[in-house]
């Protein structure tokens, strides 16, 4: 292919990761190339953005772990010894997009990257030479869809004796935690139908601070959430004092203050300061943009307080990092 085709290729890897992403779906990444242009600056800002949403999709908001999350047997393999694929789950052809004629005793090296085939290899040769029929070990494992995306799994690998063929086998299973919507919505109708006050309590939603005890409401809850969601819209604007902001957005004080620490893990003057180092992150890695300019667009009051912020949470100076982008 020449440079034109090449090119529309790598954007229509881009438009069909953001179709995905569209649909709720954060289990696939684009390919990265070895490219130093706009198009694979733009490649590796979709992944980061996917892989953070993906990473704070279990921190954030009104859900509680134990029921509305669950484990989902994502994709089964069953190897022979020559490493071709004896049979698969239907996950696979859905997640991988390839049909059984072109999976079945297929090498399963094929439907990996570069990097993955090497760490497989490594496993491989570990599962030849030791008893992994009574030893299981995980291993992360990149796979390439048919559609030229990534989808990365946590990977289970063990092996085992078939006594029908007698003959070892090699089991692959990868493990994705899933939202459970019907559960969710079960505990949303439940609140809606209750009859009580809306602003009824949930009880997994518990703030313990020191001897003091905070219960929030679904609808205090909502009103921390769209504090959030102003607060990552506005990060190059100053942070109005706590109480402002709680009789902004409907709430007081205390529960914006002790609520957010609860809901996102951390203080929200921190959780601020993160946020603005992570957006100057991106920006001095795929911008030209001056470090200078970085600090006014994340919110900073000088380029030195910015440096020493951005130095202490990553142990580096930003200007480091932009000479190590430009040199990779």
């Amino acid at each position: 292919m020449n440079d034109d085709e090449i090119n529309k290729e790598r954007i229509r890897q881009i438009h069909t990761m953001l179709l995905e992403f569209a649909s709720g779906n954060f289990a696939y990444k684009i390919e990265r190339s070895d490219l130093n242009d706009d198009i694979e600056a733009l490649t590796a800002l979709v992944n980061m953005t996917l892989e953070e949403i993906k990473d704070s999709f279990l921190h954030q908001g009104y859900v509680n772990l134990n029921e509305t999350y669950k484990h989902l047997v994502q994709m089964f393999f069953v190897l022979d010894m020559e490493n071709s694929i004896v049979t698969f789950n239907s996950r696979v052809k859905q997640m991988l997009l390839f049909n059984d004629n072109e999976l079945q005793e297929k090498d399963f090296s094929t439907f990996l990257t570069e990097d993955s085939k090497l760490a497989w290899k490594g496993l491989k040769s570990k599962i030849m030479h030791t008893n992994m029929d009574s030893h299981e070990e995980f291993i992360m494992l990149s796979f390439k869809t048919n559609q030229k995306l990534i989808l990365t799994a946590n990977c289970l690998v063990s092996k085992f004796i078939d006594h029908i063929n007698q003959s070892e086998r090699i089991v692959i299973t990868s493990i994705e935690i899933i939202k459970s919507s019907k559960e969710r919505e079960i505990e949303l109708q439940k609140i809606v139908n209750s009859g009580k006050n809306k602003n009824e309590t949930i009880k997994p939603r518990t703030v313990v601070n020191k001897n003091k005890q905070l219960n929030l409401s679904f609808s205090d809850i909502r009103k921390i959430r769209k504090v959030h969601d102003h607060i990552i819209n506005n990060l190059d604007k100053p942070l109005s004092p706590l109480i402002e902001l709680a009789h902004t957005f409907g709430t007081n004080e205390y529960k914006l203050k002790y609520g957010f620490k609860q809901l996102y893990g951390e203080t929200v003057f921190r959780f601020l300061i993160n946020e603005r180092l992570r957006k100057a992150c991106v920006l001095i890695q795929h911008t030209d943009t001056s470090i200078k300019e970085v600090a006014h667009l994340t919110g900073f009051i000088s380029a030195p307080h910015f440096s020493k912020a951005f130095k202490e949470k990553y142990g580096f100076t930003p200007r480091d990092l932009r000479r190590q982008s430009n040199d990779n």
